[in-house]
């Protein structure tokens, strides 16, 4: 019985290359019955060979539709795949790309190899990793260790400082780094970072940065090695391997008192320098007279707090001025062996009397505020307020340059370069030389107080008697040796001043 003219004859088989060649050569042969044969295959679901009056293809049939392949020569094997691919899309809601089908269809005519060929027509897509998803999962890029590390770091360190280090981490944040993965940043990719930050800066900041690569590193490899990607990393290569050709010059300059003071005087007599009407503030230049007086760490010093300053009912008209342990902090305190301490530093009427002539905002949360509501003076404005004094030109917009008309006053009234922090060895020097070194020693804070830790600071929080407090920070000994050392400043600076308006 002759095949009705709208059906198809149809076969099931696992399909080899000999349905291939049987369809070929019936299509060949233009005996076509009916609409044409149809080979299914019993190894994947919905495939069919079809050959017609007009040609032969592949195709997936399938409940939602059916889905063309590409033609007959199409291999067996690579007709079962397009087979499995096209039904993903068809199950995932997507239209099978008639694209993708013709270049898997061309690859295998080109006799491209199998991986080839499915790279070419069926390429993988990975969705991209949100960031929030990149850093719980991993891999991390650069920018990715870098912002963990510093959120991770930067609450050891008091803000100025965290400041900096920030600063010169994020010089490695490169454009060519930022989207690198962590793992794969190398010798050269930071070495590139240190010559451009030599060439723009300095080799100082250079080595900063260098240092904050490495501690950075190191922390990504001990504390998170998988999700850093560093865990096959044998040898922490960055250690050795991200040198800089500098080191710093130990300081050791002991300004005399005399220097001291005629400092404060030129300061006070040039408060405005260089063509500008800025003036030195008189929150600044309280703060340096404090730094003379006391000899204590710029940082600390230049943040004290009003709540943190008492009466000493005692010694009437003297103030007790206290810092914690936090605000004791120096730049190295993450890595110190020895933790911050809390800090008291009792101090005379007389530099009472001398800092109160300068007319700060008695509002303000700061004993020694800038010109920013709610702000202190900052450290850096007292090392600008030197280089100001001993005439640093100052850089303005467009490469433009204000010089200082007054030059170098430090040469001109005999006074040799010093730091804020040269002034505790000033102290320090001179209270051993009155036999009371050990005035000096607790004024500076080089002696370990008689508590430590939690206990100490809940001294300072004033958790026990002011009698207990004053014993344990030795304010009666530090008393001594404050009344001594603000005197011989005082009287050097009257001594001083009469010489220099003579």
């Amino acid at each position: 019985m002759a095949t009705a003219a709208n059906t198809w004859h149809r076969t099931r088989a696992k399909l080899t290359v000999a349905h291939v060649k049987a369809a070929q050569k019936l299509l060949a042969s233009g005996k076509i019955e009916g609409r044409g044969h149809e080979w299914a295959d019993e190894q994947e679901r919905g495939l069919v060979l079809r050959v017609g009056k007009t040609g032969g293809a592949w195709y997936l049939k399938t409940e939602q539709r059916t889905v063309r392949l590409g033609d007959m020569d199409l291999p067996v094997a690579a007709a079962r795949e397009a087979a499995q691919r096209a039904r993903v899309d068809l199950r995932d809601g997507r239209v099978p790309s008639r694209a993708n089908l013709r270049v898997w269809q061309e690859a295998h005519r080109r006799g491209l190899s199998p991986a080839d060929a499915m790279d070419a027509a069926f390429p993988e897509t990975v969705p991209e990793q949100s960031q929030d998803d990149r850093r719980r999962d991993g891999p991390w890029e650069w920018a990715d260790l870098v912002d963990l590390y510093l959120t991770k770091i930067l609450p050891t360190y008091v803000p100025r400082w965290g400041k900096q280090f920030e600063k010169h981490l994020r010089r490695t944040v490169t454009p060519e780094l930022a989207r690198k993965l962590a793992s794969d940043v190398d010798q050269a990719d930071l070495l590139r970072v240190r010559d451009a930050v030599a060439a723009a800066q300095t080799l100082s900041a250079a080595a900063d940065t260098m240092e904050a690569a490495r501690a950075a590193l190191d922390w990504a490899k001990r504390d998170q090695p998988v999700l850093s990607g560093l865990a096959s990393t044998p040898y922490p290569w960055w250690r050795d391997g991200l040198h800089v050709d500098w080191s710093s010059t130990p300081r050791e300059h002991t300004p005399t008192v005399s220097e001291l003071v005629r400092t404060l005087i030129i300061a006070e007599r040039h408060r405005s320098l260089g063509g500008t009407a800025k003036e030195t503030s008189d929150g600044m230049l309280a703060a340096l007279w404090a730094i003379v007086f006391t000899g204590q760490r710029a940082g600390a010093l230049t943040g004290t707090k009003r709540a943190t300053v008492r009466a000493w009912p005692e010694r009437p008209g003297w103030q007790i001025w206290t810092w914690t342990a936090v605000e004791m902090k120096g730049p190295k305190s993450a890595k110190s062996k020895k933790p911050a301490r809390p800090h008291a530093v009792p101090v005379p009427p007389e530099a009472l009397a001398v800092l109160a002539r300068f007319k700060t905002d008695p509002d303000s949360p700061f004993l020694f505020p800038s010109r920013v509501a709610g702000k202190a003076v900052y450290p850096t404005g007292l090392t600008q307020l030197f280089g100001r004094l001993q005439g640093d030109p100052k850089g303005g917009r467009a490469g433009k340059v204000t010089s200082r008309p007054g030059a170098d006053l430090f040469a001109a009234n005999d006074i040799r370069p010093w730091t804020p922090h040269d002034a505790r060895r000033t102290l320090g020097t001179f209270l051993d030389l009155e036999k009371l070194g050990g005035a000096g020693s607790a004024i500076l804070a080089h002696k370990a107080a008689s508590r430590s830790g939690a206990d100490a600071e809940r001294e300072l929080a004033a958790a026990i008697t002011l009698k207990h407090y004053i014993h344990s920070q030795r304010l009666d000994l530090k008393a001594e040796g404050m009344e001594r050392w603000v005197r011989a400043v005082l009287d050097a600076y009257e001594e001083e001043r009469a010489r220099l308006d003579g």
